[in-house]
């Protein structure tokens, strides 16, 4: 018998579950609470404490806290039964739990009927039949449990060692050889993605510039001749502008000509159309001339500057540029930066000028001849080449680390750090793996996990001598559940239960069909429709939670040792209807009398007060039980303490609170029509209590809004200024349906709509 909880932490909505101090159990002990405020939490954990399971806590683990679950339970011996520290120490009592994992684990689940529900029911309800058999199943238990604790203590010694990898996955690591480097190698890769955006902002080295230069061009010029200017011609002139040598003097003839559009010298006015001085003039300064002249003058120029050292300097200034980029990626990629040789490029570049610069002064000084041959051609073409490949051999490097900066960053956007990091917890694991004591500790754990399977088969094989029990047994249990069944109005019976052997390793399970109205139904396959009538098509809900109720009450009431067990019952009449909850109420009565402790969780007040009355009375001696609640308390954690059962039975308005939430939580079996009716007085109610004094009796939902809130700049009712307009519009909807007139039909997703806005509504405004 647990006599007090001494402590409950950081299970479920549990954070602080006694803040009060140690919670009282009496041998009957009812506990009052509203749906998702923990009653499952706390029978899983009575559950985990019969089992000294440790997994269900760690399942059970407050969600939004990092502490561990902490269990501390006071028994009638003095001892106490603890969980901490990931483990239960101490001794359990022996506990049958009925709740939704009893169900699922031992009877059904949805439509179905699984094969190990149904191992597992068998294992319910034979129980220890012999006292030799059981005795020797006992001790090989001790075994077990020796072996378990040996496991468990490696699991706790392994546990740091192997997180966050799970147990087994720590034990199969093999051994890595370069697993640092490995390690070093992630940690690079999960530092360059968490840095995703400073990385992408670095620069990328970039191509230098090719030499342009259009070598063609330049020797074109430099092999043009004029066919009709007569070289006598350029020699007359040229010793006529040498005789009187004036500076400028060929430009100010050149430009004169225009001026002799008569036959007549504009100055003396004598005829000059045979002068030979004359003819010379008009040969010589033709404007093709005059063009090729120019192109002549400008060589030189275009020479130095396309070709000029700047180009080097240039290139070497993206070349240090780039340097720096490439230095930068040195943290991220194995890459080295190319050298541009600058000497080479001017040296190229020099020796290109060296053979333009001088065949453009040679065609300066004689415009009307060739000048170059193939060979100055492929000398500049040579210099200039060699530029261009010294270019362009950087280059090519500066393309590959480009492109390796270019996969690196698309590599960034789609690497995947979650993968990453659980790469590099596997391969720090297989580090750990290694260590003296953790080698030792996963032996340990293989060992005692093989042994304990051998003992566990041991166990099975002695089980079996049981067999020749088995039906005799299993027609008791039948005889009782049917007959359980019977009180509870059901139009449907078992039949055939037997035990049989298939799959899973041969292990036994029980076999039943159904009856119905006279009529054999297979349990079938929930899947399965074609196969015409099954459990899953022919049991209500309300039918399948009545087997199962009717399953384990058999069970107990045959248990010769129901005299020592602690009874825990969650939400035993959900789905029932008033027939079945009555019979629900009196067998409870009467398994309070005969074990040693029950403990009853409910979301229904008025089940628990009526079993409350039912136990008062003296049948034939009055029980008295222990009443708690679940309540709420801050942050929305949920913990125990007393509860006035009559005062929340009183009103109607945890008639209407429960009528709605059971429908929002789809179990109510109202008619919608009346959970849509129960929204208004239920929102009208919860104003009145919160409210007290402030808001007239008997004033419907519409008035308080518009005469009491909505207008509402100070006081208490002011706090639900920002409700007002939901607050009419849930009125608005609800108002439809207190009218015998005009009546409209209720939509189910609209009144659900409704219905969760007006709890909301009282959970959050307090």
């Amino acid at each position: 018998m647990i006599k007090k909880i001494l402590t409950l932490k950081n299970v479920g909505l549990f954070r602080h579950g006694c803040p009060n101090g140690a919670v009282d159990l009496h041998q009957t002990t009812v506990i009052y609470s509203d749906n998702a405020r923990g009653k499952s939490t706390f029978a899983t954990v009575l559950r985990a404490c019969h089992m000294l399971d440790a997994t269900r806590l760690t399942a059970r683990r407050t969600i939004d806290v990092v502490d561990a679950p902490e269990v501390k339970l006071l028994l009638e011996n003095g001892a106490q039964l603890k969980y901490e520290g990931g483990a239960w120490n101490g001794t359990s009592p022996d506990i049958a739990v009925f709740d939704s994992e009893f169900v699922e684990r031992n009877v059904y689940s949805g439509f179905s009927v699984r094969p190990d529900q149904r191992q597992a029911l068998l294992d319910f309800a034979l129980g220890d039949t012999t006292v030799q058999l059981k005795k020797q199943v006992e001790e090989l238990s001790i075994d077990i449990q020796e072996q378990t604790k040996k496991i468990r203590e490696t699991e706790t010694l392994l546990s740091d060692l192997a997180s966050p990898l799970g147990l087994q996955q720590f034990i199969d690591l093999e051994p890595i050889d370069d697993a640092k480097d490995q390690i070093d190698k992630l940690q690079k890769r999960i530092d360059a993605t968490k840095n995703v955006q400073q990385l992408n902002a670095r620069g990328d080295p970039t191509a230098v510039e090719l030499v342009q230069f259009d070598l063609p061009a330049i020797f074109d010029v430099l092999a043009r001749q004029l066919v009709d200017i007569e070289k006598t011609a350029e020699a007359t002139v040229n010793a006529h502008i040498a005789k009187y040598g004036g500076v400028g003097l060929e430009d100010w003839i050149s430009q004169g000509q225009v001026f002799l559009e008569t036959p007549n010298c504009p100055f003396c006015g004598q005829s000059v159309s045979s002068l030979e001085l004359i003819t010379a003039y008009r040969s010589h300064f033709n404007t093709v001339y005059q063009g090729l002249k120019e192109e002549v003058a400008a060589l030189e120029t275009k020479i130095t500057s396309s070709l000029a050292d700047t180009l080097a300097d240039l290139a070497f200034s993206t070349a240090t540029t780039n340097a720096a980029r490439i230095e930068a990626w040195k943290d991220q990629l194995e890459i080295d930066s190319p050298i541009l040789e600058k000497d080479a490029v001017i040296e190229a570049l020099t020796g290109a000028r060296n053979v333009l610069i001088p065949l453009a002064k040679q065609k300066f000084g004689a415009p009307l001849e060739s000048v170059g041959t193939d060979a100055d051609v492929g000398v500049a073409e040579q210099h200039i080449a060699t530029v261009n490949q010294l270019i362009t051999d950087y280059n090519d490097v500066v393309a590959v680390i480009a492109s390796k900066v270019e996969d690196f960053k698309k590599g960034l956007a789609t690497e995947d750090i979650g993968g990453l990091v659980t790469e590099l917890q596997r391969l720090q694991a297989s580090i750990q793996r290694q260590r003296p004591e953790a080698v030792q500790a996963c032996a340990d754990y293989q060992f005692a996990t093989t042994e304990k399977i051998r003992l566990n088969q041991e166990k099975v094989q002695i089980r079996e001598q049981i067999d020749t029990l088995m039906e005799k047994t299993l027609s008791q249990y039948q005889t009782s559940i049917n007959s359980i069944l019977a009180t509870f109005g059901a139009k449907f019976s078992i039949d055939k239960l037997s035990a049989v052997y298939q799959g899973h390793g041969g292990r036994p399970q029980t076999k039943y069909g159904l009856k119905v109205r006279n009529q054999e139904v297979e349990l079938g396959s929930g899947s399965d429709f074609s196969s015409g009538h099954s459990f899953s098509t022919t049991l209500s809900e309300s039918d399948k939670r009545t087997l199962a109720w009717a399953f384990f009450i058999a069970r107990l009431e045959a248990d010769l040792a129901l005299d020592s067990k602690l009874i825990v019952l969650d939400d035993p009449v959900s789905s029932m209807d008033r027939n079945r909850r009555n019979q629900t109420i009196r067998r409870i009565a009467l398994l309070a009398t005969n074990c040693k402790q029950l403990i009853v969780l409910s979301h229904d007040a008025y089940f628990i007060r009526e079993l409350r009355d039912l136990l008062l009375k003296p049948n034939p001696t009055p029980i008295i039980p222990k009443v708690l609640e679940i309540i709420r308390v801050e942050n929305d954690y949920s913990a125990f303490d007393d509860c006035d059962l009559d005062k929340i039975c009183a009103s109607d308005y945890y008639r209407h609170h429960h009528m709605v939430a059971e429908y929002v939580n789809g179990n109510s079996p109202a008619d919608i029509r009346d959970v849509a009716k129960a929204i208004r007085p239920l929102l009208e109610g919860y104003l009145h209590r919160r409210f007290p004094g402030h808001i007239p009796r008997n004033q419907m939902l519409g008035r308080i809004i518009a005469d009491h809130i909505a207008h509402a700049t100070t006081g208490p009712l002011s706090h639900l200024q920002q409700c007002v307009t939901e607050l009419q519009e849930i009125n608005e909807y609800a108002s439809q349906f207190h009218h015998d007139t005009d009546s409209i039909s209720v939509v189910d997703a609209e009144l659900l709509q409704y219905a969760r806005q007006s709890l909301d509504m009282i959970y959050k405004n307090g």
